[in-house]
């Protein structure tokens, strides 16, 4: 089923809720907000919120002025329809009637962007909810171009892990320009970002559900998560031709679905790339798993990836099921959830 994440006018809030594969009711609104972390830095960070009217930006509208000239080369060189050209969103739109809303936060993989899952961003908004996603400075495209990239150590993991929850105080705290319940708080991350966010759910008892796309949060490489302690509903999303962890990493995410206490829930997506779920697919070659036609990695026969657009809102909808069946304990959403999506099988426990 193609999910297709189009702007329209924003519905009655007081209509059912919608179906979590399909745009939620509300318009998108977005803004960036400035965070101070409690390592004593600095950093961006996107806010998606609910509207009372809809819009479309293109994604140009979150990229810092300085880094533009970069990312038009970028995105001009990238191969048509891979990376997102824009969002379902509209910057300065006014938040909509209600709340407090739940939150999630979120976490980007490494050497990416704080709207590197802006599409998950805004579908989750359009939903109901307040998204919020730092840059992990020293870990973005920007610093990758720059060739002053952090390491992808333990000590960046902190780092990031610190942004996260510095997201999160911004929202309980009554800083992201909407009112948001402290008992529905949840935090998504892929790649990098998965791991990010395991710490964050290790730490923080706010924390109420925890999305995991692309990487194992608990994992050899980046000692410090431990899946058996994780005291939250989890989703953890195998990328089923991911070349970035490979299938070593994918036995992994497996071991942590089944280290993890219940309620958790495990979604295989066939033949999707590392970079599938990301709206910056293909906008350098690192990122172009995902993007076109590959060979497995397993048997080395040709396939093609998951047409990107059609991959990132299947991710988002499975995003926005888990956290309604988690944080709102919406029944309907749950059943969604659980009954996956064409290419993509779940299992529960």
């Amino acid at each position: 089923m193609l999910v297709l994440l189009l702007a329209c006018d924003a519905p009655d809030p007081g209509l059912a809720p919608a179906d979590p594969f399909a745009p939620g009711r509300f318009g998108v609104g977005h803004a960036v907000i400035r965070l101070g972390s409690a390592e004593g830095r600095t950093v961006d960070a996107e806010v998606w919120t609910p509207a009372d009217t809809a819009g479309i930006d293109p994604i140009e509208a979150f990229v810092p002025t300085a880094e533009l000239d970069a990312w038009r080369a970028l995105t001009e060189a990238a191969p048509s329809g891979c990376p997102a050209t824009d969002n379902p969103a509209a910057a300065g739109a006014a938040l909509a009637e209600g709340g407090p809303w739940p939150l999630v936060a979120m976490s980007h993989c490494t050497g990416c962007t704080r709207f590197s899952n802006a599409t998950v961003a805004a579908h989750l908004a359009s939903h109901g909810y307040v998204v919020v996603a730092p840059d992990h400075a020293g870990d973005t495209l920007y610093d990758t171009l720059a060739g002053t990239d952090l390491p992808l150590d333990t000590d960046t993991l902190a780092l990031r892990a610190a942004d996260l929850e510095a997201a999160i105080d911004a929202g309980l705290g009554g800083e992201l320009g909407a009112t948001v319940d402290p008992a529905r708080v949840g935090v998504y991350g892929h790649s990098f970002g998965a791991v990010t966010a395991g710490l964050v759910l290790q730490e923080r008892a706010e924390v109420g559900a925890a999305a995991f796309v692309g990487a194992p949060p608990d994992n050899p490489f980046l000692p410090g998560v431990d899946a058996a302690a994780f005291a939250a509903p989890t989703l953890f999303v195998r990328l089923m031709e991911d070349h970035s962890v490979g299938a070593a990493g994918n036995l992994l995410i497996d071991g942590n679905f089944e280290e993890t206490a219940p309620p958790t829930w495990r979604a295989d997506y066939a033949d999707a790339g590392h970079w599938s779920p990301s709206d910056l697919v293909g906008v350098t070659d690192d990122f172009l798993p995902g993007c076109g036609e590959d060979t497995r990695e397993a048997t080395g026969e040709p396939f093609a990836y998951p047409e990107p657009a059609h991959a990132r809102a299947v991710t988002a909808g499975l995003a926005a099921a888990f956290f309604a069946a988690t944080l709102d304990g919406d029944t309907d959403a749950r059943a969604a959830l659980d009954e996956g999506q064409e290419a993509v099988v779940v299992e529960s426990r």
